[in-house]
């Protein structure tokens, strides 16, 4: 699990400086290690500027199922904007909201694949930031669904590895997992699909996380971060990676506080209630090594919230004993989108 993460925030870290990224699977994200895509963009060894190819007759993804010919429509929704495309006879797809867990990458979005496929799919995902580094990769500008993007390839295998969007589809990505086995049938019927792609950026709806430094105290070996969120409340995870870094044991009481952005400035969220009000006096540990998570309501203090860029304040005990101990303090940030 540490591993794991540390990993990721070192692929954030490459991400700032790139414009692309590649990686993929329709069963366990986990099994993704044999992915090249994967692989390369965790090694901060393996860095490099891809290949970039001029578009060629197959990149610019010309379609050939007539319009008629579409039968359903795949949809998902999230903070960041809806995502929709249309599908064939003969295919399927599964669509994940925010939190599902079930992506490659990203926040939200959707599988699709031939009903006929025994394993793998293509996945659109909305993914920010996105970046991309590895050895092996050759990019293709392509346009797809009237949008520019970006085809990389990672060692010149028939099917692509991910496609990244700009301009108003910035931030879709989409990948593929373990299509080896149909990609030759029906790779051209995936580029039709991904033709009628669109997103819509100005209908967005839930919330989302966003890391920043303040959601991590490594003096304490502890990540802060949320899932779950709407205008009423969200789930609060701690993530405690380093069983040697604490000095004592790690704490939490039930008090918060909820900051709103304004002007690039952070402002205390005004308070509903009238006269006084107190937190249950209670001390919620989080084990060495283990995550916790604690469902928070905070309607009943600053009502449901409009959209907004927001973080939410919590103290951190590292208790050694009665009197003995060392307070922090930690941040998760997130936005909401005007999903009411």
């Amino acid at each position: 699990m540490k591993n794991k993460r540390l990993m990721i925030l070192l692929l954030l870290a490459l991400l700032s400086g790139l414009t692309l990224c590649g990686c993929q699977d329709r069963s366990v994200p986990e099994s993704q290690t044999d992915n090249p895509a994967i692989m390369n963009a965790f090694n901060p060894e393996s860095q490099e500027v891809p290949e970039v190819q001029e578009a060629s007759e197959e990149g610019n993804l010309a379609g050939n199922i007539s319009e008629n010919l579409f039968s359903a429509e795949a949809a998902q929704g999230g903070p960041y904007g809806k995502i929709t495309i249309s599908l064939p006879e003969g295919w399927s797809f599964e669509a994940y909201p925010m939190d599902s867990e079930s992506l490659i990458y990203g926040m939200y979005g959707i599988h699709f694949y031939p009903e006929d496929a025994k394993e793998g799919y293509i996945e659109i995902t909305y993914i920010k930031p996105f970046g991309v580094c590895g050895t092996g990769l050759k990019s293709e500008n392509a346009d797809i669904a009237g949008q520019q993007a970006s085809i990389g390839t990672y060692d010149e295998h028939e099917y692509w590895d991910f496609i990244a969007f700009h301009g108003e589809y910035e931030g879709v990505v989409a990948y593929t997992y373990s299509v080896d086995s149909w990609w030759d049938k029906y790779h051209e019927q995936v580029r039709d699909i991904l033709n009628t792609l669109s997103f819509q950026a100005s209908e967005r709806e839930g919330g989302a996380y966003i890391y920043h430094e303040e959601s991590e105290i490594t003096a304490l070996g502890l990540e802060f971060s949320l899932k779950n969120i709407s205008p009423a409340g969200a789930t609060l995870v701690f993530y405690q990676y380093d069983p040697d870094a604490p000095t004592g044991e790690l704490d939490f009481g039930d008090e918060f506080e909820l900051e709103v952005q304004n002007d690039d400035k952070w402002e205390r969220v005004p308070d509903i209630l009238e006269g006084e009000y107190g937190f249950n006096d209670i001390a919620h540990i989080i084990d060495a090594g283990q995550s916790l998570e604690v469902d928070l309501s905070w309607e009943w203090l600053y009502g449901k919230l409009p959209a907004g860029e927001y973080r939410i304040k919590k103290e951190i005990h590292d208790f050694r004993g009665s009197g003995d101990f060392d307070e922090y303090t930690i941040y998760a940030h997130f936005i909401l989108a005007d999903s009411e």
